[in-house]
């Protein structure tokens, strides 16, 4: 027995240390994950205090249904390709199935999105997912499948902000239900074109439960009036707006906007949103004349269809407080 003792002891040591060697590694990672969800946490929130105090030397970056050049547009993979590149709010539009389900889509129809046809109003969620998304130049072969909002959300739950089209005054409290599901109320934007007195009607005291994003476009009745009944009855803590010249009253609310600490969003997809200030031009003539013009009159948040051009250049340009 005497003869056994050293060497089985010496093991016996070798295998505390292995033991030791094994938690101590598995502790590290528990604290790694956490530390980077707890960081993740941090992104979203981050996002919204810097959507309630704007600030000169940060410009928020709105990607237009994800990156839809990367992926096919509302997708899983468009939105997650956006938190991989650091955007801050992912815009997608949601529509409601006919088994009443909310599903990532634009069109009223699965005709140009997807290897289907009809409208999404008369097919049920299981039908829905059976089609399969088509990609930027219309290939049919994508594996991708249209995403309910609630897989939207829980992808991006802590990463990243999403901005909600298509449910302006229609499908407000659907959506609602499922950020509540989700626990994602914080990080949804709801937007829209109608007046406060219409929303207010129609939702009540669920306006005060949301973010909620008016929308000036070109036809909006008298919009500084439109902007008062908002401040005073809502408190919007950002306006989407809309100019196709420096003449309409929407681009010169822009300066008003920016006096009160309201987040203007701008939204160069084409001509007549942003007076020809596109995100083409930015390609063609370079971003200084058109982001950079777009910044220097008042946005502080600007949507794109080419977010990782957008972010190089704000970073380049010292407009990116990176953390």
């Amino acid at each position: 027995m005497e003869f056994f003792t050293p060497y089985y002891f010496k093991n016996n040591q070798k295998m505390k240390r292995i033991v030791f060697i094994i938690t101590a590694l598995f502790l590290f990672s528990v604290v790694s994950d956490s530390n980077a969800q707890e960081k993740n946490l941090e992104k979203a929130a981050l996002v919204l205090e810097q959507l309630k105090k704007p600030q000169k030397n940060h410009v928020l970056v709105v990607s237009h249904r994800g990156d839809w050049r990367y992926a096919p547009e509302n997708s899983l993979m468009a939105v997650q390709r956006c938190i991989d590149l650091g955007v801050d709010i992912v815009e997608i539009d949601v529509r409601l199935t006919k088994d009443g389900h909310l599903v990532a889509i634009h069109d009223t129809t699965v005709d140009r999105t997807t290897n289907g046809k009809g409208k999404v109003s008369d097919m049920t969620l299981e039908e829905i997912k059976k089609l399969r998304l088509k990609n930027a130049c219309g290939v049919r072969h994508s594996r991708q499948q249209i995403p309910t909002l609630k897989e939207i959300m829980l992808l991006a739950k802590g990463k990243i902000m999403i901005n909600l089209d298509k449910v302006e005054g229609n499908t407000v409290r659907e959506a609602y239900e499922v950020l509540k599901e989700t626990g994602t109320v914080n990080q949804a934007i709801f937007k829209g074109r109608e007046t406060v007195d219409f929303m207010l009607k129609k939702y009540g005291d669920l306006m005060k439960e949301i973010i909620y994003m008016p929308i000036l476009i070109d036809n909006t009745d008298n919009p500084e009036e439109f902007v008062k009944d908002y401040n005073k009855k809502l408190s919007p803590i950002a306006y989407e707006v809309t100019f196709s010249s420096t003449n309409t009253k929407n681009f010169k609310e822009i300066k008003r906007l920016n006096k009160k600490g309201i987040t203007v969003l701008n939204i160069p997809l084409w001509d007549a949103l942003v007076a020809g200030r596109t995100d083409e031009m930015a390609l063609l003539e370079g971003p200084e004349v058109s982001w950079g013009w777009l910044i220097k009159n008042g946005a502080n948040a600007i949507m794109t269809d080419r977010p990782e051009e957008l972010l190089s250049y704000l970073k380049k340009e010292g407009l990116r407080r990176e953390k």
